[in-house]
């Protein structure tokens, strides 16, 4: 089997716990990885998005270099680049995701041994929800494999037993923390706050912050509503005005679009537990 992955896809199983072990888990599953060089691009320069803590830096370029450069595909797939744009009018964009689509079509239908001996073996790994909507189609009318995210990864990693089932919902869980960076800085500036200043946090305010922290380390589907009153309570408006940055955080998080992707995490963790038996 051959794997293609995405930008995301790698920020997200070495940001989750800044290690090669999924990377590791991918060597031991595919027979190949594979990266075009546009994804390789993108992830020289988004790296760094979601690192809040700078050493983190040195440890994501070790596992990048060290794991993925030699997966760089650089073969010449100009027509199968053409046949995708042609057929996805309004969706080819000139991104990851669409040279990864391309490169997957062509792959799965040359082989190095017979002619076509990677259809329906050549998979694409995209934790990109309006990619694998807009390609999905496609990529099954040509046959090419299945389009997956990281989750359904992990999955296939639980029942090869690769990893454990807590291991399985705690991927989940981490994920929801991961796709916003703002997050986890917000989180870590109010614990700093109520750590430094709790003797002159009121009762009323001690209850509010201590509900924002527990909110922000387990994100639920009622976030957004939960968010906005909090925000606006004037126990918090009063602390808000000795923490100016956090203005900006909270400005991002509001208008984020990480929040859609939290309910189907959700109901995935939901369905683990109730398919798999999975506590």
């Amino acid at each position: 089997m051959i794997a293609y992955l995405d930008t995301c896809t790698i920020l997200n199983l070495i940001q989750i716990n800044y290690n090669d072990e999924y990377i590791k888990h991918l060597k031991r599953l595919f027979v190949e990885i594979k990266l075009t060089p546009k994804v390789f691009e993108e992830l020289e320069r988004n790296k760094y998005d979601n690192v809040i803590d700078d050493s983190q830096k040195m440890i994501l370029n070790g596992i990048i270099y060290n794991n993925l450069k030699n997966y760089i595909d650089f073969e010449d797939f100009k027509k199968e680049l053409e046949f995708t744009k042609k057929h996805n009018p309004g969706i080819f964009k000139e991104n990851g995701e669409s040279y990864s689509i391309s490169q997957s079509i062509m792959n799965s239908r040359y082989g190095k041994e017979d002619f076509g001996e990677h259809l329906l073996k050549t998979y694409f790994i995209s934790d990109d929800a309006p990619a694998k909507e807009e390609f999905g189609y496609f990529y099954q009318i040509n046959v090419v494999g299945q389009m997956i995210n990281t989750i359904d990864l992990m999955t296939v990693f639980w029942l090869k037993q690769y990893i454990t089932k807590n291991e399985l919902i705690r991927y989940c869980n981490s994920l929801k923390q991961l796709y916003n960076k703002d997050l986890n800085i917000l989180s870590i500036k109010i614990k700093e706050y109520k750590s430094s200043f709790d003797k002159e946090i009121t009762p009323k305010q001690h209850i509010i912050i201590t509900k924002l922290i527990s909110m922000l380390s387990d994100i639920t589907e009622e976030f957004k509503n939960d968010f906005y009153e909090i925000c606006n309570t004037p126990e918090f408006r009063v602390i808000l005005k000795k923490n100016n940055d956090w203005n900006a955080l909270i400005n991002r998080i509001k208008e984020s679009q990480f929040r859609e992707k939290i309910p189907y995490i959700i109901k995935r963790i939901k369905d683990f537990k109730k398919v798999y038996s999975i506590d």
